[in-house]
């Protein structure tokens, strides 16, 4: 069985942490994707969860790496060669207004029309991998990516959503057992 925690707002760490290492221990595969790896760097993950890091996906993306280059990148590079020695304080303000009324303006322009490509990237990964039987909504944040995984299978392949792997109801055994309070949400 593969489960696939999304835990786009990291509000549930320490529980994600203790089911995950669970559903090793029933004999599943866990992978949880998560926005930045920061957040979780106090985390200890069991051997064998995969983590994935949006954002890490969302920066190998062609089009967001060419208009990274463009707008932010080269114009940064031209402003600090010519701003060196007397320049540096003309141009480091230029560098500033030209990101603030420029590059933003025209990236934000771009990311409309591109639209969010988070959730594709969620999609492209649970179809290059083994099928998903099980997504864990772990967080408010992530309900637009599982509505959208689920809306968008195949009913055969359509998987099953629940909010902690213990109501995941593939595990009889465990199903609705009780819960410790590090599971239950408490994050302290």
């Amino acid at each position: 069985m593969h489960v696939l925690f999304l835990s786009v707002g990291g509000t549930r760490r320490r529980a994600v942490v203790e089911e995950s290492a669970q559903v090793l221990a029933d004999g599943g595969t866990a992978t949880v994707v998560v926005d930045r790896a920061g957040p979780w760097s106090k985390e200890t993950f069991a051997t064998g969860v995969t983590v994935v890091e949006l954002a890490g996906l969302e920066q190998r993306q062609p089009a967001l790496r060419f208009e990274q280059a463009v707008l932010y990148k080269a114009p940064r590079k031209v402003l600090r060669t010519v701003g060196r020695g007397p320049l540096r304080r003309f141009a480091k303000r230029a560098e500033k207004s030209y990101e603030r009324r420029v590059a933003s303006r025209v990236h934000r322009a771009l990311l409309r029309m591109r639209g969010d490509v988070r959730p594709r990237l969620v999609e492209s990964l649970i179809r290059r991998g083994a099928g998903v039987d099980v997504v864990v909504v772990t967080d408010p944040l992530a309900m637009p990516y599982a509505a959208r995984l689920v809306t968008g299978a195949a009913q055969a392949s359509k998987p099953s959503v629940c909010f902690s792997y213990d109501y995941a109801g593939d595990t009889p055994k465990r199903q609705l057992r009780s819960m410790s309070d590090a599971v239950q949400g408490d994050n302290s």
